[in-house]
This record gives structure tokens, C-alpha cells and sequence, in this order.
């Protein structure tokens, strides 16, 4: 007849805690809450690898219609003045032609006639994206008055960084109180296990076993099941990884999952050893566990 829990038998004498429907209740439910963590670092690394790829190139296109061509000259030297502006460069209409082709598809097509028609197009330099904001105002101060205009959809993304660093804190936030939450569930669930043996342990305690000889099974436990809800979460990111490959590629974002896995890894031994800790917390005397 087989037994109903396994025992893991360690040096010493000692074993570990049997493992029962507790501990792989406990073992989904930080998994889980791990890959949700996971995941959203993993959504804000895109999001940053997809701004922070933009605004290390920092430019701005600035639009002149063809009817107002003659003050393309005074427009460049007043965008060429304004504070924080690197550069000003005049794109050609075959670089248009070339990038209007492109958006097509690479078509045969003649868009050399199409292109002729197009704005012309000023290229501006940013210094600092942390002025980018104002710089952006007062480019689009000057263009106004140049009849020109500047693509506000690139003003829009000057403002993410700041967007994402507000984000990011408030995943830091989260993913601390999530830390604490998953510790207790690691606690809670070997505090069971922990009353279940209390007259074993009672019994160690009165025949003089030493704090840390009764507390280490159980602190292994949490270091093994919290290590293994690390791994699981790691693994269950490579389909979210899979899936959104192809939106990914195109818009040329490069994700490192490998770069989690230790983190959620040792994250989740972490917690597990937290949790352990937790749970023992009261075995320092032979009366303690009698007591609870």
C-alpha cells in the first residue's frame, strides 16, 4: 500500500513536511500571481524598448505646404534657433518618395508624382527629452508662424517617458504588495502543516532539538515550493511570449524572457523562505507550539 504523502528525507534525521493539496494549491495560486507579474514587466519592457528606441533619435517633423515653399529657408533658420534644438535638416523629396514606397508595400509603382505633391519636410533635432515638451511648444510656436506644421503625434510621445516612469512605480508598488500577499499564502499554508505535526514537534522540542532543527524542513519547504511557482511562472510567459510574436516583430520589438527568470526564480525562493519564516515564527520554546 503506497503512502498518501511523500517525504523527502533530509541529512540529520530530519524530513521534509509531507506535500499534500495544500502546498500545490499554494504552489498554482503564487505561479500564477507570479506570471501576472511577469507579465506586465514584461509588457512594460516592450512599451519602453518601443518608446525609448524613438526617443533616442529625439526628432520632430515639421510640415511647410508647397504654397508657402518660399519661406522654407526662414523657417529652417528659425526652428535652427530655438533653445534645445540640435539640428534642422531638410528632407529630400526622393527620401520621401523612397519612404512613401515603402509604407506601400515596396510597390512598383511610380510615386514620384504623389511624392511631388507632399509638404515639405523639415527634420528637428532634440537635445533633451526631458525638455522635450517645451521645446515642442516652441517649434510649434515658430512653424505656426511660418504657416508650417509639426507632427503632434511625435509631440504625444515626447510625454511617455514621464507616463512610464509614473507606470513603473506603480508596478513597483503593486508588485511589493503582491510580494507580501504570495508570502502569506506561503505562510498560512505551512502553518497548517505546521499544526498538523505539532506533537512531533512538541516532541523534538522537549528532547532538546534546537530552534533552527525544527524550523529548517519547513523553511526548505517554502524555499522549494516558492522556487518552483518562480520556474512554473517563468515557463507559462514563453506562450504570452509565442502568441504576440508576430505584432512584435513588426513593430520591431525585441523581448529578453531570459532575463526573468531569475528574478522570478530566487523572487519566488524569496518568498517562500519569507513565508517559511512567517509560519515559525513562534517555535523559539518546547510550550510554544503546544500553546498555539
Amino acid at each position: 500500500m503506497q503512502p498518501d504523502h511523500v517525504r523527502i528525507h533530509l541529512p540529520g534525521g530530519m524530513n521534509m513536511p509531507p506535500f499534500g493539496i495544500h502546498q500545490y494549491l499554494a504552489l498554482i495560486i503564487v505561479a500564477v500571481s507570479l506570471w501576472a507579474l511577469g507579465s506586465v514587466w514584461m509588457g512594460l519592457q516592450a512599451t519602453g524598448q518601443w518608446v525609448g528606441t524613438w526617443q533616442q533619435q529625439m526628432v520632430l517633423h515639421v510640415y511647410l505646404p508647397q504654397e508657402h515653399k518660399k519661406e522654407l529657408q526662414a523657417l529652417q533658420e528659425g526652428l535652427q534657433a530655438v533653445d534645445g534644438v540640435e539640428q534642422v535638416e531638410y528632407v529630400p523629396r526622393e527620401d520621401s518618395a523612397q519612404w512613401m514606397r515603402q509604407w506601400l508595400g515596396n510597390s512598383a509603382l511610380d510615386v514620384s508624382t504623389l511624392a511631388d505633391r507632399l509638404p515639405e519636410t523639415l527634420l528637428v533635432r532634440l537635445l533633451d527629452h526631458e525638455e522635450g515638451q517645451f521645446v515642442a511648444d516652441d517649434v510649434r510656436d515658430v512653424a505656426k508662424r511660418m504657416h508650417a506644421v509639426i507632427n503632434e503625434d511625435e509631440v504625444a510621445l515626447l510625454g511617455m517617458r514621464e507616463v512610464l516612469d509614473k507606470i513603473e512605480s506603480l508596478v513597483w508598488f503593486v508588485t511589493v504588495l503582491l510580494a507580501l500577499a504570495m508570502a502569506l499564502i506561503v505562510s498560512n499554508t505551512l502553518r497548517m502543516i505546521l499544526l498538523a505535526r505539532a506533537d512531533e514537534v512538541h516532541l523534538m522540542r522537549l528532547m532538546g532539538a534546537k530552534e533552527w532543527f525544527v524550523r529548517m524542513p519547513f523553511v526548505l519547504e517554502g524555499l522549494a515550493l516558492g522556487a518552483g511557482a518562480g520556474l512554473l511562472a517563468w515557463l507559462l510567459l514563453w506562450p504570452w511570449l509565442w502568441g504576440s510574436s508576430e505584432w512584435l516583430a513588426g513593430s520591431m520589438i525585441e523581448l529578453h524572457v531570459g532575463v526573468l527568470f531569475l528574478p522570478l526564480l530566487f523572487g519566488g525562493a524569496l518568498l517562500g523562505c519569507l513565508g517559511a519564516l512567517i509560519a515559525t515564527a513562534r517555535l523559539v520554546s518546547p510550550d510554544s507550539v503546544a500553546g498555539s
